[in-house]
């Protein structure tokens, strides 16, 4: 995904989706490493409060994704991807993600009702 991501578009299904994420870095073994977040979206940066791993993953790989589930059965998901820069101060770690790509994402319904859709958050209509 490269697409320019539309500010305005991403926080407004922030306001449907909700700001509780999971967040994906990932480890020095190049697993991934996924974690529950709460974001804040300021100036075009997802910030969060993470832990200690997340934000060593972070220092050393500083790509990241963030996922949402979708709202509803048959709904869309939605996928951030970034780059993140994390801060620690003591034991206190947080992440502020550059915003690179967003997509509503779905699979497409094995009964038929729906296809696959992929619709890029990019002020497109």
């Amino acid at each position: 995904m490269s697409e320019r991501v539309d500010p305005q578009e991403l926080q407004e299904q922030l306001a449907q989706y909700g700001y509780a994420s999971y967040l994906v870095t990932t480890s020095a073994d190049l697993r991934p490493h996924t974690t529950h977040v709460i974001v804040n979206l300021v100036d075009g940066c997802l910030l969060a409060k993470v832990g200690r791993k997340t934000a060593a993953n972070i220092r050393d790989r500083a790509l990241v994704s963030l996922l949402w589930m979708p709202i509803e059965p048959g709904g869309f998901s939605l996928i951030v991807d970034g780059t993140g820069i994390a801060n620690s101060e003591g034991d206190e770690h947080s992440v502020a993600v550059t915003v690179t790509a967003a997509v509503l994402h779905r699979n497409a319904d094995p009964q038929g009702g729906y296809q696959a859709d992929c619709a890029p958050l990019d002020g497109r209509s």
